[in-house]
């Protein structure tokens, strides 16, 4: 076995080349660490062995790491943003991310021809690893397109037009016509899965010329339907965006596999406790996105306190029905860090439920079928050391000493003692 070296410690940062990074993963031991089982923290030695965890002994061991009981944990994760997938460069916001323990994100629109380009920095060992679900489903007129349309006024996607933003940064989908036309199109750009807006459910029998729904109204009901039953067939998820608790209960009804919001960001909004039910039963994960409100606090202190009240009753809803709550920011500017406090300051969450959420609940949610979330044998030797127990002292969670990313170092600030 090889000391680890003084040298590589002193780097704080180790960005792998293209080169190391397709080379075999070296085998750890690590020793002294308190490992979270999902209820506690528990000292045992663990392994890192061909990427993978293991309390079994490898044949050899290439480098023993002793954690000094630091506490081990899954890493962190973001559910929903939209803040990477571009052509330019944004090593600033994978090294924020990577910084803060998050390795998982789920982008939830983006553009494929940006994308396209950008993929090579993602899904490797030293950067974050990252699901991409290119333009979303949505209904002529309804969001995103009037964001989309703006933002472009400003400046934003060089090389697009108007008529050109359609069917790549959205699909506007009014007819089953429409959607045979686009549905070709939408595969061909290779999504990692397939996002539909439901928005105002129960409002598609008001007039076409009602203005108080003009812009709002997300996919028909008969659409959203049949967008979710072909993304299936291609073995696709969707992942539904709703506003309100109807548009929850119509994506439940539908068979979504996420529902990307908590309803109520701007509005007051209760979740049935049949339709929760239902979510539970078919597996359907909801990202929390709550700290959405927090727009609301200037504009409407009294709404504000009215949407919080809410938002706890339909998190404890959620919560007690057993459906997957995973933490999602959808802050462009930000990431889940701040879900996650906010998250914390509505006082319904103990430290432990937190901490599922922002691990296991999110990395399974991002990624299903990998083995991520969690520190048992056989799953990715992906964790994070921290300097104290974040379930007692949840600022913890901002003291990372040790970084481990597909069974390699990525951080080593503070150095862990190596030996022989």
């Amino acid at each position: 076995m090889k000391v680890l070296s003084r040298l590589l410690i002193s780097l704080g940062v180790v960005a792998a080349t293209a080169a190391s990074a397709a080379e075999p993963a070296p085998t750890f031991q690590f020793t002294n660490g308190r490992w979270f089982d999902g209820d506690a923290f528990v000292t045992r030695t663990v392994y890192a062995d061909r990427g993978r965890l293991t309390s079994a002994t490898p044949d050899r061991v290439d480098t023993v790491i002793d954690l000094q009981g630091g506490h081990v944990i899954p890493p962190l994760c973001e559910a929903h943003n939209h803040n990477l997938g571009g052509d330019e460069d944004e090593q600033e916001v994978i090294d924020r991310y990577l910084d803060a323990g998050i390795y998982y994100v789920g982008i939830l629109s983006n553009f494929p021809q940006y994308t396209g380009v950008a993929r090579r920095n993602f899904n490797r060992p030293d950067s974050v690893d990252v699901q991409f679900a290119n333009g979303g489903i949505t209904a002529p007129g309804a969001h995103p397109i009037p964001l989309r349309e703006r933002l472009l006024g400003f400046g934003a996607y060089p090389g697009f037009t108007r008529d050109t933003l359609a069917d790549h940064a959205y699909f506007a989908v009014g007819t089953a016509d429409d959607l045979d036309r686009i549905w070709p199109i939408a595969l061909s750009f290779r999504p990692d899965f397939i996002k539909i807006f439901i928005m105002q459910a129960d409002a598609h029998d008001a007039a076409p010329e009602d203005t108080d729904y003009a812009g709002e109204r997300g996919l028909h009901p008969d659409l959203a339907r049949a967008i979710t039953a072909r993304a299936h067939a291609h073995d696709l998820r969707v992942v539904a965006h709703i506003e309100t608790a109807a548009d929850f209960a119509l994506a439940v009804d539908i068979g979504v596999d996420v529902i990307a919001h908590l309803p109520g960001r701007r509005s007051v909004e209760r979740i049935a406790p049949d339709a929760a039910a239902r979510a539970a039963e078919r597996n359907i994960a909801v990202h929390t996105t709550a700290v959405l409100a927090e727009r609301m606090r200037e504009q409407d202190a009294d709404l504000f306190a009215a949407i919080q009240e809410a938002q706890r009753a339909n998190l404890r809803l959620l919560h007690d029905a057993g459906v997957t709550l995973a933490i999602g920011s959808d802050l462009y500017d930000a990431d889940s860090r701040a879900e996650a406090e906010y998250l914390r300051a509505l006082g319904i969450f103990s430290p432990r439920e937190l901490l599922a959420m922002w691990t296991e609940n999110c990395a399974r949610t991002v990624f299903p079928t990998r083995g991520v979330g969690a520190l048992d044998d056989g799953y990715e030797a992906s964790f994070l050391v921290l300097g104290a127990n974040p379930l007692e002292d949840w600022s913890a969670l901002e003291r990372i000493t040790l970084r481990i990313k597909d069974g390699r170092l990525l951080n080593l600030d503070p150095a862990p003692s190596a030996s022989e």
